[in-house]
């Protein structure tokens, strides 16, 4: 039996202060999906501070599947002047990032909204019953198809992990697919304040690698949208 664990936060602005918020957006929903360890926590954490420093209203909210490390994890980043609750609704999601492809297949099935888009890493956590024999782990060309099935207008895939590897820290995969987040075109502010917040977060030579890391996902993303 799956158990789940949800928490909630609100993002203000200077540590409470008030502050005049954009209210050209009244909703935008975008999930932030993987498994334990891949840090999709942190760059939901980034993204939605680079939404608060452009002056929206942000909600943001996690769960955790059972296993800490391992187990599902998916962020919510609700961002607009309608957005009250940091749980998205189902079919409300237009931006699914899925740091795992069967994540991403999952929160697609569960949320994409009609004509929303998914962007993927490539490289699968394979399962134990997968390792096993007793399951089969679908290619990544029967995810891309089952996604665009419900009704996704684009998937931009890429391996995310391999691209981490080549700058010499596959840590920074989670920064890579921030990224290519920033990259997505859907944003309804500059992907300039997104770097902004990696600036501020990271320092010395890891704010450099973490800003390499940046560059290449926003480069696939745009690549992916020309395709």
């Amino acid at each position: 039996m799956r158990a789940d664990m949800s928490i909630q936060s609100d993002l203000t602005i200077g540590g409470g202060l008030e502050m005049a918020q954009k209210s050209d957006i009244k909703e935008l929903n975008i999930v932030i999906a993987g498994v334990g360890g891949q840090g999709n926590i942190l760059a939901s954490e980034i993204f939605a501070a680079a939404a608060v420093k452009a002056g929206y209203k942000v909600r943001v909210g996690e769960t955790f599947g059972a296993a800490q490390r391992g187990g599902p994890v998916a962020s919510y980043v609700r961002i607009g002047g309608d957005v009250y609750g940091p749980i998205v609704d189902p079919g409300s999601v237009s931006l699914i990032v899925g740091f795992e492809p069967m994540e991403a297949l999952r929160n697609a099935f569960r949320f994409l909204a009609p004509g929303g888009i998914v962007i993927m890493n490539t490289r699968p956590m394979i399962p134990l019953s997968v390792s096993m024999g007793k399951d089969r782990y679908p290619t990544i060309e029967e995810i891309k198809d089952s996604i665009m099935k419900l009704g996704a207008k684009r998937v931009i895939a890429f391996d995310a992990t391999k691209k981490a590897e080549e700058l010499g820290y596959v840590i920074t995969m989670n920064i890579v697919m921030l990224g290519a987040l920033a990259g997505s075109g859907i944003l309804p502010f500059s992907p300039d304040v997104v770097r902004d917040i990696v600036k501020e977060r990271f320092s010395g030579s890891i704010q450099e690698l973490n800003l390499k890391a940046f560059e290449v996902g926003f480069d696939a993303a745009r690549a992916g949208l020309t395709a």
